[in-house]
C-alpha cells in the first residue's frame, strides 16, 4: 500500500509495482490529496504499470460530495478502483490513539469501519 502524498521517485515506484502483485494507491478526497493522485497515477502510467488499484480513503459522508465526484473522475479516466471505500470516522482517531485495530475501539461506526476494511481486503485477494 503506498500513500499519494509520499510520491516517490519514478525508479522506485517502478521497483515497488514489479515488486508485488498488486500496487495499492491509497487517496483521500481532498484537493491537495488528488492533485497528488494525479501525479502518481501519471507516474505509474509513465512507466507501464498496470498492477495497481486505488482505495479510497477518509471518504466524507452524505451530503459531502468529494468522494463520489472522486470516484466518478477516477471511473472516467478508466482507473482501476476498489468497490468499497474507507469512510471518515473518528472510530479511526481512537483506534490510533490507542493503539489498537479498529474493531476493538468502543465506538458505535467502528464496526462499520471494521468492515470497510474487511471488504477491501476480500477484494484484493480475489484480485491476486
Amino acid at each position: 500500500m503506498i500513500d499519494t502524498g509520499q510520491r516517490p521517485k519514478q525508479v522506485d515506484l517502478k521497483v515497488l509495482s514489479e515488486g508485488c502483485d498488486l500496487l495499492v494507491v491509497r487517496a483521500v478526497p481532498a484537493s491537495l490529496d488528488t492533485d497528488g493522485l494525479v501525479l502518481m497515477l501519471q507516474t505509474l502510467y509513465d512507466i507501464g504499470s498496470d498492477r495497481y488499484r486505488v482505495l479510497l480513503t477518509k471518504v466524507p459522508p452524505p451530503p459531502e460530495p468529494e468522494g463520489p465526484q472522486l470516484r466518478a473522475g477516477l471511473i472516467a479516466q478508466g482507473v482501476p478502483l476498489f468497490t468499497v471505500d474507507i469512510p471518515r470516522l473518528k472510530a479511526f482517531e481512537k483506534a490510533a490513539a490507542a493503539g489498537v485495530p479498529v474493531s476493538e475501539v468502543d465506538d458505535p461506526r467502528a464496526m462499520r469501519a471494521w468492515e470497510a476494511y474487511q471488504t477491501a481486503g476480500k477484494e484484493l485477494f480475489t484480485h491476486v
